[in-house]
C-alpha cells in the first residue's frame, strides 16, 4: 500500500539531498513510522496537528511514490548517517552496516515482486501485477536517487586513507 510522505520526512529527505543529513531536528523513528499513512486513507490538506502530508517524497526535484519499507529504509539509512556525523569513531562500521541494509532491501524487494515471494509471505496477495512492479520500481529508484547523497555523508565522516578512489 502505498504511503504518504509527511512533511517532516519530506524536510529530512531534502537535508540529505541537500548535503544536511546530519542536521536532523525530526521525530525517533517509531513516531516518525507510525506517521506514515497509507495513501489509500481519506487525505486532507491538514490533520489535527496542522501538518499537511504529501503523497510522494521528492529528491532534486523528481517525485516517488513510496511504500512504508521504503520510508522504514530511509529513516534507518539517515539514523545511520547522523550516528556517523555524532560518533565519528564509528564511521567505518556504519558505511559497511548501511551497505549491508542497502543490499538486504534490493535482495527482498527483488524477490518478494519479481520472485513472487509475497504471494507465499505474510502480505498473501493473490498475484503480483503491473502496480506492485511500479511501486517497487519507483522505490528502488528513489533509493538509487539519494545513494551519492548517502555516499557523500558517509565519506564525509570517513578519514582521508579510507576514501575509496
Amino acid at each position: 500500500v502505498q504511503c504518504s510522505v509527511s512533511a517532516e520526512r519530506q524536510a529530512a529527505l531534502t537535508r540529505l539531498s541537500s548535503g544536511r543529513a546530519a542536521f536532523s531536528s525530526r521525530k525517533t523513528t517509531s513516531e516518525a513510522i507510525s506517521s506514515a499513512t497509507p495513501a489509500t486513507a481519506p487525505s486532507t490538506t491538514g490533520n489535527a496537528g496542522g501538518r499537511e502530508k504529501m503523497t510522494d517524497a521528492e529528491v532534486e526535484g523528481t517525485r516517488y511514490k513510496v511504500v512504508w519499507s521504503c520510508l522504514l529504509l530511509l529513516e534507518m539509512v539517515m539514523d545511520d548517517v547522523a550516528c556517523a556525523a555524532h560518533f565519528q569513531t564509528l564511521a567505518t562500521n556504519v558505511v559497511s552496516k548501511v551497505a549491508e541494509l542497502l543490499r538486504l532491501f534490493n535482495a527482498r524487494a527483488t524477490q518478494l515482486v519479481l520472485g513472487a515471494g509475497a504471494i507465499h509471505s505474510a502480505a498473501r496477495l493473490k498475484s503480483i501485477n503491473a502496480k506492485h512492479l511500479a511501486i517497487v520500481t519507483q522505490c528502488i529508484a528513489l533509493v538509487l536517487a539519494i545513494l551519492p547523497h548517502v555516499r557523500a555523508a558517509l565519506m564525509a565522516q570517513l578519514p582521508t586513507k579510507q576514501h575509496a578512489g
